[in-house]
């Protein structure tokens, strides 16, 4: 920006120029000027000149480089006309409150814990570091930096590294091997024993780094002898789930099992990718027979978890071996579903972009699984969720619907009943499409539920997720908000509840189902979470409020020490009633109810769609005269839901989440925060007090 004191280009210019006067000339002869002299500029008389100051000569020693840069002074860039804007502030960083009461300045000793303990803190507070982000990379960079903090943080930092190491680019892998593989008595701690699990991208393998050949997998795997979970990544299996330009990799899963049961090696968690699976054939026939055998090998006799991507439906040979019974003594060739069912130990299932999950493919799956994921299975529906829940649901206690297009929710109407060790519950129904140039991301269903279909809660669901439920009526949802009130004396052991629901209704009516369900919803599940106790910030604060209370009298130097404000105190707890639980849309449908004794503070004004919502219908209500007609059970409970009082509350949830809205979702929401940047809004040009200085200045 410009200097208070310089004025813009145009006020310089007018200043140095006789004013024109823009009139309609009546004749010709007006436009004939008398002499050029009227319209030559006016030049300014000099300024007296300044009187020259002399200085004292003092002698000064040589200046010095280092003293040179000292007195170097940064001058602040004016404003200019085409300067580049600066970047949105999408992250704001929230000011640090610091305990500000009596303490006796003592430092715990943390090098005095133990180094399994010191080693879970740090595996906490350094996630993720196995995503291909910047904050992956900068959780990296602090977890050593904590290792060379001191000699007590060296070994558990890292060792919280060294268990799951980071491949953030093509050279880490090599550096990696080339660390194993250096004698004992030059490494700082055993590496080799250290890591148990390898989550690589397959971009790390797939480009070859400078200066060095092709990555060797089996070469690393050889040297970790602890390793239990190894997982090789493909971008494209991650949301939205379509082909990157990635140059293939492909390994032979024989040879790597062979080198994985050489070292004796048992791993509990695999992952299948279609794409990276090398065989001298493409037969079907052969790809299942070999995963298969492998699976029956000592190396996945401990598989507890196994993630298939990428297996479309023409890859399976199960359909077609069981139509054709005709010869009942030769055993059908093995399918994915065969081949899956030979891990007796898996406990934990997920498929990611897989058209082979139709008709009766679940049912084929080991009925002990204790954890099912489907992300991105666009064959799947409720029929075959219903059928499947009838065959392996009673073991069930973790299930995760994401991104099925064909999948409603008519499956929840017998969830009690099938899967009755339910414990979490997560459906996302957010679609993607299959190419960027198209929008095809629509449900593949006709109704997400019907009218006549309410949902059934098992007892020990502890968590609950349904996110972007749309399609559907607002009897619907109505039913499935019913259900979840009606069911809360049997579901004690909830704890998290999110409901975002996309309701295509008008605004008004709108309005008054989402205060009504997300405000009932909140007053049956929500904890009321009380303040903590004021006077156990430090120990030195217990014991002045412990003397205080003792001896009767607090002398006043005492009080403001312990801080003890009894208007704050009550203004906090009166403000924590209404406390938004999501920060995420702070918007009228957040608000908490609030069943406490203490009166409200004044709270913000309510939406304009609230208040022109309740004059409408205080208008209508006043233009209409009651009839004994219109007093249905729909228009009281409408109207007199505020006044009744629950039947049961719950009020064990920590976080109660419910959003009822008509936004149709898309694969980037955009916010009102993508559109501010961190720049002052308003006219940089403008300055107040402009038209004072500069009477005769042009308006642009």
């Amino acid at each position: 920006m410009a200097a208070p004191g310089t004025k813009r280009r145009s006020t310089r210019q007018a200043a140095s120029r006789k004013r024109s006067i823009y009139v309609d000339p009546e004749t010709d002869d007006e436009f004939e000027a008398e002499s050029e002299e009227e319209f030559r500029p006016v030049e300014p008389p000099a300024p007296p000149p300044k009187k020259r100051k002399v200085a004292r000569t003092t002698r000064h020693k040589p200046q010095t480089r280092s003293d040179a840069a000292k007195s170097k002074q940064t001058v602040k860039s004016m404003f200019r006309v085409g300067k580049p804007r600066k970047p949105n502030s999408k992250t704001t960083t929230e000011k640090r409150q610091d305990f500000s009461g009596p303490t006796d300045n003592l430092i715990p000793q943390w090098t005095s814990l133990p180094v399994n303990i010191l080693r879970d803190v740090f595996v906490f507070a350094s996630q993720p570091i196995h995503e291909q982000t910047t904050e992956a990379s900068a959780n990296v960079a602090w977890l050593l930096r904590a290792a060379r903090t001191c000699r007590a943080f060296a070994l558990p930092a890292l060792e919280a590294y060294y268990q799951s190491p980071s491949m953030l680019s093509n050279l880490q892998p090599h550096h990696f091997l080339d660390l194993l593989c250096m004698p004992s008595n030059k490494r700082y701690i055993d590496y080799n024993v250290k890591v148990q699990s390898l989550y690589i991208d397959v971009a790390r393998l797939a480009y070859v780094a400078h200066n060095r050949p092709p990555f060797d997998l089996r070469a690393l795997v050889a040297k970790l002898p602890q390793l239990q979970h190894m997982e090789i990544i493909h971008p494209k299996d991650k949301p939205p789930y379509r082909p990157m330009k990635i140059q293939r990799w492909v390994f032979q899963p024989r040879q790597l099992v062979d080198t994985l049961d050489t070292h004796r090696i048992r791993l509990r968690s695999w992952r299948w990718t279609r794409e990276m699976i090398h065989l001298p054939s493409n037969d079907v026939v052969d790809l299942y027979g070999m995963m298969a055998t492998v699976h029956q090998s000592n190396v996945f006799s401990r598989l507890e978890r196994l993630v298939v991507c990428g297996f479309n439906y023409e890859d399976s040979s199960e359909p077609v071996a069981e139509l054709n019974p005709q010869l009942p003594e030769t055993e059908p060739p093995p399918g994915l579903a065969t081949s899956i069912s030979k891990l007796s130990s898996l406990k934990d299932l997920t498929f990611m972009t897989c058209d082979i999950v139709m008709d009766k493919f679940l049912q084929r799956l080991p009925t002990n699984l204790r954890r099912l994921e489907l992300s991105n299975c666009l064959e799947i529906t409720s029929d075959m969720m219903r059928e499947y829940f009838k065959t392996s649901g009673a073991e069930l206690r973790e299930l995760v619907l994401n991104h099925n297009a064909a999948l409603s929710l008519s499956f929840l109407t017998g969830l009690k009943e099938l899967c009755p060790r339910l414990e979490a519950l997560k459906v996302d129904m957010h679609y993607y499409s299959e190419r960027f140039t198209i929008n095809d991301a629509e449900p593949l269903y006709n109704e997400l539920l019907t009218v006549d279909e309410t949902p059934s809660w098992p007892p020990h669901l502890r968590r609950l997720e349904l996110v972007h439920a749309s399609k559907w009526s607002p009897e619907a949802a109505q039913n499935l908000f019913r259900s979840l009130i009606d069911s809360a004396p049997q579901m004690q052991d909830l704890r998290h509840l999110v409901v975002h629901a996309h309701i295509n209704i008008p605004w008004r009516d709108r309005v008054g189902f989402r205060d009504q369900w997300i405000e009932r919803l909140r007053r049956v599940y929500l904890r009321r979470i009380e303040d903590p106790a004021q006077n156990m910030g430090s120990l030195r604060q217990y014991r002045l409020w412990k003397q205080a209370h003792g001896s009767g009298t607090v002398a006043l130097d005492d009080e403001d020490e312990l801080g003890d404000n009894s208007d704050e105190q009550t203004v906090a707890k009166r403000q924590l009633s209404h406390v938004r639980v999501s920060p995420h849309k702070p918007s009228g449908d957040t608000d908490v109810f609030s069943d406490s004794d203490d009166a409200p503070v004044p709270r913000q004004r309510p939406r304009r769609s609230k208040r022109v919502a309740e004059t409408h219908v205080v208008q209508v209500s006043k233009s209409t005269t009651p009839t004994p007609d219109s007093d249905s059970t729909d228009e009281n409970e409408a109207e007199d839901w505020r006044k009744q009082p629950e039947k049961f509350i719950q009020g064990l949830c920590d976080v109660v989440d419910v959003r009822i809205d008509n936004q149709r979702p898309r694969e980037n929401q955009w916010t009102e925060g993508d559109f501010l940047d961190s720049e002052v809004s308003g006219d940089e040009d403008w300055h107040s007090g402009a038209e004072s200085e500069a009477e005769e200045s042009y308006a642009w």
